[in-house]
């Protein structure tokens, strides 16, 4: 398989488990997935990947790192804003950790079986 899904700028850390994390997706989903989407045109916040079919966008955190940008206060709220303005215009925010984003999988199953049986994305 080729990793060319895992396209990430030389500021971001790559991590053993954002990798896989990408490498999840990438089997799930193909060439629908996107990573470093840009979801705001005014802004210039970018999703680790989206999923156009879900209108899902999944967030790596990596919070676990020696001198992770998302443990200071100033970058914990700049995530949040980002968060806070992708619900506002109408994205699913799913957000993973090196501890659990395994549980990846799990969260798009619950979500594609909602959509099978009716409910809104």
């Amino acid at each position: 398989m080729k990793f060319d899904f895992l396209k990430l700028s030389p500021r971001n850390t790559h991590t053993k488990e954002k990798f896989l994390l990408g490498a999840i997706l990438a089997e799930r989903y193909g060439k629908e997935l996107r990573a470093e989407y840009r979801f705001c045109p005014n802004r210039r916040f970018r999703a680790d990947w989206f999923i156009p079919s879900l209108n899902v966008l999944v967030e790596y955190e990596g919070i676990f790192g020696g001198k992770a940008r998302h443990t200071s206060v100033g970058g914990y709220s700049t995530d949040c804003e980002k968060y806070n303005l992708a619900t506002v215009m109408g994205y699913r925010v799913l957000r993973y950790t090196a501890k659990n984003y395994t549980q990846a999988i799990a969260d798009l199953d619950e979500l594609e079986q909602d959509l099978k049986v009716g409910g809104s994305v």
